[in-house]
């Protein structure tokens, strides 16, 4: 019988996994494929290493310099006051396991099939070579991930995604990480170019069936297509948060707490870790996870998501969204947003009295 098991042992798991078991509650983690590589461009800001006491020999590449691009035009934002640190997630994901393991927590490298909620407990059962083994503890943190097989059992529902097609192209090096927009390239969302290994990852939000705004990307950086090979992969949408319900806390990609407009999960994965931790350690009421959350982001998540709607509805809109960023007040003010340094001083109204203006 344990305290809380954990299911799934990325960022938010393995975080939640550590405090949880520094805190002597006894901690179930479970993953289903510790060597699980999971698509992602592996960027979270460099401070962050402080605040979670990762170690910063897992960086492999530093950016400080963002590119917002369309065919016509580019906005630089120098981030190198706090530069945005890219890892392996393999190697990232292992180490912040074996931290949890390290601060006490059990971890077992199976599947889930099914989660029940049973009087005062929930019961987790796991398959492994076809071996059934039940497992349970008073809570639960649901941490599996956009495809979450909790939800899905307790909820009879999916986490809200958009669909992605990515490629990881050796030889295009950059030292940037590059947003494109424009309906050619990206459906309501931004096509992409990230530092990866000795070369970048490419990608694009795309609807179903949509990969021709993937090969429209190559063709717009000059890759030949045929050389690369094509993966699709779901992101989080922050469209119906989650966040406890009858013994079981949603965390991370499972919970929708990817920032809306630029689509950053790790960070808040880790720091909604960190809140539901510090929840449950001193035994306050569970709504206060939620509480606390929302105090520290919903105002920067609903603008972000509003920005989005607004800017990234067609070609015009983009237009206005880079002719709106270059004035420099609208681009520090962004910049301020962006790297969660606002405190709520920022003055948000600001930016969509610039665009009514433009717009008429």
């Amino acid at each position: 019988m344990y305290d809380i098991i954990i299911v799934g042992a990325g960022p938010a798991g393995a975080m939640a996994g550590k405090y949880l078991a520094e805190s002597d509650k006894k901690v179930l983690l479970i993953q289903k494929d510790f060597s699980f590589k999971k698509p992602c461009g592996g960027g979270l800001r460099v401070d962050a290493f402080d605040e979670f006491s990762i170690d910063k020999s897992l960086i492999r590449n530093l950016v400080d310099v963002i590119s917002m691009e369309t065919k016509k035009r580019k906005i630089e934002f120098d981030i190198s006051h706090i530069p945005l640190a890219i890892v392996d997630r393999v190697e990232f994901d292992k180490a912040l396991r074996q931290d949890a393991k390290d601060a006490g927590a059990e971890l077992v490298e199976t599947k889930v099939v099914d989660v029940e909620i049973l009087k005062d407990v929930v019961e987790v059962t796991t398959d492994s070579n076809k071996e059934k083994k039940k497992y349970r503890a008073k809570y639960l943190v649901a941490a599996d991930g956009v495809l979450s097989i909790v939800r899905k059992k307790l909820r009879a529902e999916s986490v809200p995604k958009k669909l992605t097609h990515y490629s990881d192209v050796s030889g295009l090096i950059t030292n940037k990480c590059h947003f494109y927009f424009g309906t050619e390239l990206t459906d309501r969302a931004y096509a992409w170019r990230f530092p990866y290994g000795s070369g970048s990852d490419v990608g694009t939000f795309a609807p179903i069936n949509g990969k021709k705004y993937i090969h429209n990307l190559f063709k717009f950086l000059d890759i030949s297509s045929k050389d690369e090979k094509v993966k699709g992969y779901n992101i989080p949408q922050w469209e119906k948060p989650l966040f406890y319900e009858n013994r079981v806390f949603y965390v991370g990609d499972a919970a929708g707490q990817v920032l809306p407009f630029t689509y950053e999960g790790i960070y808040y994965a880790m720091k909604s870790a960190k809140i539901l931790s510090e929840v449950i350690v001193e035994d306050v009421s569970f709504l206060e996870y939620e509480v606390r959350w929302k105090r520290l982001y919903l105002k920067k998540f609903r603008a972000l998501k509003h920005l989005q709607k607004i800017f990234l509805k067609s070609d015009l809109t983009i237009y206005i969204m880079m002719k709106t960023l270059e004035k420099p007040k609208v681009k520090n003010k962004v910049l301020l947003l962006w790297m969660d340094q606002y405190e709520m001083k920022i003055d948000l109204a600001f930016i969509f009295r610039t665009f009514k203006r433009m717009l008429t």
